[in-house]
């Protein structure tokens, strides 16, 4: 069938639907394990600090590749590698956004220790204040007095040295 409204963007749309995603939990049985994203090592590897409380080196699932970009500080679901006698490497095979991370946080399946970075408050405790010059209003007329009287010493300064 010929397409009659346009170009080939219009035949993007037709494969985009805006229903909501099914909340992914992870499996035990499938050996499924929260995991933290430290940093990217390159070539579809990341550092995870995982929710166990180890580290491991995870590997983007082949799915995920181009598709789904992982960064810093995500909150990824990854799978350990049983065909392995160590356990330091995992597949990662699936990326939670912030709205999911902190679904899954109030549903308990993070442990108690876990503090998603979204949390941090700026209160104005720990701010630095700059002063720029700028006279403050309370002690303005002080400063104006102190100001005059440095002026008229600097007149009569001016005046001694001229008699000489």
């Amino acid at each position: 069938m010929p397409n009659k409204k346009g170009g080939k963007k219009f035949k993007k749309g037709k494969k985009q639907s805006f229903h909501s995603k099914a909340m992914i939990y992870k499996d035990p049985k499938e050996d499924q394990e929260y995991g933290k994203v430290i940093r990217a090592m390159g070539n579809g590897r990341f550092d995870i600090q995982c929710f166990d409380g180890k580290n491991r080196i995870g590997i983007l699932a082949g799915n995920m590749r181009k598709k789904v970009w992982v960064n810093k500080d995500d909150i990824i679901l990854f799978s350990k590698w049983e065909f392995t006698t160590e356990d330091d490497k995992c597949s990662i095979i699936h990326k939670y956004d912030r709205d999911e991370s902190r679904k899954l946080q109030r549903d308990g399946e993070f442990p108690d220790f876990i503090t998603l970075d979204e949390e941090n408050d700026f209160t104005t405790d720990n701010m630095i204040q700059f002063d720029y010059g700028g006279k403050e209003s309370s002690s303005s007329e002080d400063e104006d007095e102190e100001a005059d009287e440095e002026e008229e010493e600097k007149k009569n300064e001016e005046i001694d040295l001229d008699d000489i």
